[in-house]
């Protein structure tokens, strides 16, 4: 199947990015902040843009929200490490662009418009990329269609596969087909390689998952007067909450801190509530002061500080299948507890298979497993050492990744 027909065949695909089009620019009309913001974006990239250089080489990196992000820190940094290098990062959602910064001159950040067919070549010509990177996933087809027909190779890397994928589905075909036209997919376990191979993909490798590398790298500013042991719910939904609700005043002597999801006002009094009298707001506490029982965050951004206080995080999200980020809490040596729905991530098995975490399936279950740890001190210090451990050996994907792109520039 070349090219031409290719783009004939991603029928499916157009109509959804035109679907995609409608909902978010209706969702905007009725009120939605998000959906607002990601159309007033969209349409001033070229400004974003403005200052680009044409005499450096440009290295476009694409990262669906804030989380990707984060994963490309080490590899924007070596890419700026030369001087006639310029790195411009491309958003889909406002939690990305807005909360995403690089400190250097020649780093760019914009909205990447709907992915149309028009609107892809206009883009690239006036990018005019070197290489066009992709952090984990949120491939756009035309995107990647139109970089191949100007031989500007492509990369992913830290991806995950599964088979349910649609592009492994009679839909998904032409998909696929762009996926296999680009240069490397390097994945994060070996599960996605093998998903691949199976499927006849041979520009595959295995690199590992560069979110191990962006951990620790900032030394928090944050200072809390903590003297007992320590439990936070990281990310959390309701689910998490209403679990740990049920248990909090039958395990005494610990501090809880309580970090939701979503901190909207309407949220936050709903997590209040459902803790009583003994939860109070971090925006309203003396710092200076011993923390009380149950402390609930009502500010984004720190989450990762907190981690630095606390001895055993139930991180949000297992419940759904949408797992938070644990490997931010395992490296500041947090024994992990979560949901059992986790078939999609590969590091909860790993924390799993090494002991340094278990599924909580009920609140029964998050009692005992915390009552146990708590009362065997010692072996919890010796697991949250190993945490640590652990994602100081699993390192290493960002030199990987960024020896790869230097074969294809």
């Amino acid at each position: 199947m070349n090219f031409t027909t290719i783009k004939m065949r991603l029928f499916h695909y157009q109509i959804a990015i035109e679907l995609l089009t409608i909902y978010l620019k209706v969702a905007a009309i009725f009120g939605n902040e998000k959906a607002k913001k990601s159309i007033e974006g969209k349409e001033k990239w070229q400004k974003d843009l403005s200052n680009l250089s044409s005499e450096k080489k440009t290295f476009w990196i694409h990262c669906a929200s804030h989380g990707e992000a984060i994963m490309t820190n080490e590899l924007v940094r070596k890419i700026l490490n030369e001087k006639n290098n310029q790195v411009v990062m491309s958003f889909f959602s406002p939690s990305g662009y807005d909360n995403y910064s690089f400190e250097d001159a020649n780093f760019y950040k914009f909205y990447l418009p709907f992915d149309k067919k028009r609107k892809a070549k206009k883009i690239v010509d006036f990018i005019n990329p070197r290489i066009l990177i992709f952090a984990k996933y949120d491939l756009w087809l035309n995107l990647l269609n139109e970089c191949h027909k100007k031989k500007i190779p492509s990369i992913v890397f830290s991806s995950k596969f599964r088979k349910s994928h649609w592009y492994f589905n009679i839909f998904g075909t032409s998909a696929k087909k762009v996926l296999q036209s680009m240069n490397l997919i390097l994945t994060a376990d070996y599960l996605s390689k093998e998903l691949l191979k199976e499927n006849g993909f041979s520009n595959v490798k295995f690199s590992g998952d560069t979110r191990f590398d962006s951990l620790n790298e900032v030394k928090s500013n944050l200072v809390l007067d903590i003297k007992l042991p320590c439990i936070i719910l990281g990310s959390s939904w309701e689910k998490e909450e209403s679990i740990t609700a049920e248990i909090i005043k039958a395990i005494d002597n610990v501090h809880w801190i309580i970090a939701p999801h979503e901190i909207k006002e309407k949220e936050i009094l709903r997590t209040k509530k459902l803790f009583g009298n003994n939860a109070e707001l971090y925006s309203k506490i003396d710092l200076k002061k011993p923390i009380p029982k149950v402390l609930i965050i009502d500010q984004i951004g720190i989450l990762a500080n907190l981690y630095n206080y606390s001895d055993i995080a139930f991180v949000g999200g297992g419940f759904s299948g949408k797992l938070h980020n644990i490997l931010e809490a395992a490296s500041k040596g947090n024994f992990l507890l979560f949901g059992p729905n986790i078939k999609n991530y590969p590091e909860a098995d790993l924390m799993l298979k090494e002991k340094i975490a278990k599924v909580i399936r009920n609140s029964k279950e998050m009692k005992n497993a915390i009552v146990d740890l708590l009362k065997n001190k010692d072996t919890l210090e010796k697991k949250k050492k190993k945490a640590i451990q652990i994602i100081k050996e699993n390192k290493g994907a960002t030199e990987i990744v960024w020896n790869e792109i230097q074969k294809m520039i």
